[in-house]
């Protein structure tokens, strides 16, 4: 796999740019894949109970020259991915079992994936559009205002509820609503090469530009800052939150990690291998940050020094102040993981009124009782989930529901993990 280099032009055609996400689908990432059913899939390598910490099952996906790219977690507890090669987003179950989903037209180019605020998957298509899949399957794209001159890359959802993602080329960073309304903010320098984007912990935007050596900054109303790096020729690729509050990120080309503090203060930490090229960063469940070695063919970790990671998860539960007996309404559940670290394993728990009849898609719910659970794998800082359950109302002049979410990451400030909705019922 070649990595890119900043020393020349940004590829020219988005082909080019496949050949770095071109990496193997590992059940150690627990991938995921649905829609209509495809031709039956080769059947995965079973895992045995009680299998020993490390050891990685590979499925092979339907068709050579799929190049799996981007992956993330889904909100129906799934594992979703674009398919570079064969214009399909993939799902797949923790059990290893495969779907995918074939994206319309013959230009459709997924690349770029993300769970979105609203309950679906958002994916960047090269061909100048922002898609959405719903986790049924269903399919919508929309347009940038100049397809042709756009090749949108990474995304990830915005402390706003909406979704950014970056332009290279291009040299945008793009905003699009859940509702399909995109907006686009220039970046100021020409050739830029705007790669991965994160939420920072200071709730704007942090973003890599691999051809200008910079780090750079937008807040959610557009307002973009840029800093370049001390040393020329870095090549910033991968970026992530840390849990000691700070943005790290990869140096491809400058073998190394950097640290960039919401101030814009630099430190830089060359790798022991020369010539390692690190790639992807992300903070890991153990307080340090890890990465990947695209010619080094190694997983890297770096000390944060920040001590035990910790979340600080928040729960909101609102409904109408008002219903008629018997008729529907909805319950929406917020999930926010205000920082500093990434929260894993969360669970939110929608207790609902008594006698009120779920009518709505409830996932998890439990047969016979007034709860329904929802599970997070993983909810990085900044990041937010929002779920609808819809129920029919109760005979009961008042009712009251509560939504509580817990994790396994140690969240000290638990003051915000229980909301309440209260909710009158009135006669026909």
């Amino acid at each position: 796999m070649t990595p890119r280099t900043p020393g020349g032009p940004p590829p020219a055609t988005a082909r080019r740019r496949r050949a770095r996400w071109t990496l193997p689908l590992a059940a150690a990432l627990l991938l995921g894949l649905a829609g209509p059913p495809s031709a039956a899939a080769p059947a995965p390598v079973p895992v045995p109970a009680g299998a020993e910490t490390g050891r990685i099952t590979e499925y092979p996906l339907p068709a050579p020259g799929s190049a799996p790219g981007g992956i993330t977690a889904g909100p129906d507890g799934n594992l979703w991915f674009s398919e570079n090669g064969t214009r399909k987003i993939g799902r797949i179950t923790p059990a290893g079992q495969l779907t995918e989903f074939p994206l319309p037209g013959d230009t459709a180019d997924a690349l770029g994936i993300t769970a979105g605020p609203d309950g679906n998957l958002w994916f960047t298509d090269v061909t100048g559009r922002i898609g959405r899949i719903t986790t049924a399957g269903a399919v919508t794209e929309y347009d940038l205002p100049d397809p042709g001159g756009r090749q949108p890359f990474a995304i990830t959802t915005g402390p706003d509820g909406n979704l950014w993602f970056t332009e290279d080329p291009g040299d945008r960073i793009g905003r699009i609503t859940t509702a399909g309304v995109v907006t686009e903010y220039a970046l100021p320098h020409p050739d830029s090469g705007p790669e991965s984007i994160v939420t920072g912990p200071d709730g704007a935007l942090w973003f890599t530009e691999l051809f200008g050596n910079r780090i750079g900054r937008i807040t959610t109303a557009g307002v973009v800052t840029e800093y370049d790096l001390p040393a020329a020729d870095s090549g910033p690729d991968g970026i992530a939150t840390g849990p000691d509050g700070n943005l790290w990120f990869t140096e491809q080309i400058g073998n190394a990690i950097g640290r960039i503090t919401p101030e814009g203060e630099f430190a830089r930490y060359p790798l022991p291998v020369a010539d390692s090229f690190p790639t992807r960063i992300t903070a890991g469940p153990d307080g340090g940050m890890w990465f990947t070695e695209i010619a080094g063919d190694r997983i890297g970790r770096i000390e944060v020094g920040a001590g035990r990671p910790k979340a600080d998860l928040a729960v909101r539960l609102s409904a109408p102040a008002t219903v008629r007996e018997g008729e529907e309404y909805t319950y929406t559940v917020t999930v926010t993981d205000k920082g500093p670290f990434g929260a894993a394993d969360a669970v939110v728990t929608l207790n609902l009124p008594r006698g009120a009849q779920v009518t709505g898609a409830a996932p998890a719910a439990d047969p016979g009782s007034h709860r329904v659970s929802r599970r997070i794998d993983a909810l990085g800082a900044g990041q937010l989930r929002v779920f609808h359950v819809t129920v029919r109302a109760a005979q009961r002049p008042v009712v009251v529901a509560s939504a509580t979410v817990r994790a396994r990451t140690p969240d000290p400030r638990r003051g915000d993990n229980t909301d309440r909705a209260v909710t009158r019922v009135s006669r026909r």
